[in-house]
């Protein structure tokens, strides 16, 4: 999933970013610099670009099926 966006990321935004990164890869127990970490990363950039700005909406974005409940 990649959006395409002329906006550009902020010292503020990208300080969000990677709040919201650090956060996540501790729930999930990984390194920052574990390849999964890169994709989450991207993924992140990506909504934030299509224009979900709140920490738990990115957080949410990264796992759409936790809101669901699957027979």
């Amino acid at each position: 999933m990649y959006f395409s966006s002329n906006d550009s990321l902020e010292p503020e935004d990208l300080s969000l970013l990677r709040r919201v990164l650090e956060e996540v890869c501790l729930a999930r127990n990984l390194s920052i610099h574990h390849p999964e970490a890169e994709k989450i990363a991207a993924d992140l950039v990506n909504w934030y670009l299509f224009g979900i700005k709140e920490p738990h909406r990115l957080k949410s974005m990264l796992n759409p099926l936790d809101h669901y409940d699957i027979l």
